[in-house]
């Protein structure tokens, strides 16, 4: 590999003996594996942030089926969902939701346009850096 040239107008400034600060007149070599290295960082910031979005979604009813329908029709096929509580006493069941999304407040808008009657609970968001493999 052939070292990379970097201008010395992008160096920081030396102390001469004097006291003034003088910039050097040569080239500095710097290897390609320290340019290269920056490389993948600037590809992450082009790259739009995504999030792991877990939240606890109470909607009414005592079957699975009907609210598994309603949140998949609300988030999409790619969220998964967990059932944690039934409540017979109050006819309500708990999903726990795991879904990517850009923000919180996208998941959030999703389930207030598509549902009328569910009570949000926890919500936990985990910024992903890098894409996630689809296992499916």
């Amino acid at each position: 590999m052939l070292p990379a040239t970097v201008d010395a107008s992008q160096q920081p400034r030396r102390q001469s003996r004097g006291g003034a600060s003088t910039m050097q007149s040569q080239p500095i070599l710097a290897s390609s594996r320290a340019a290269s290295r920056r490389t993948p960082a600037t590809d992450r910031a082009q790259q739009p942030a995504l999030s792991l979005v877990t939240i606890d979604v109470t909607v009414p009813g005592t079957s699975s089926a009907s609210g598994r329908r309603a949140l998949q029709k609300a988030l999409g096929e790619g969220s998964r969902l967990f059932v944690i509580d039934l409540d017979k006493r109050n006819a309500c069941i708990t999903f726990r939701i795991d879904v990517m999304a850009r923000s919180v407040g996208d998941v959030v808008g999703a389930l207030a346009g598509a549902l009328r009657r569910a009570t949000i609970g926890r919500v936990h968001a985990v910024c992903v850096t890098h894409p996630i493999a689809r296992r499916h």
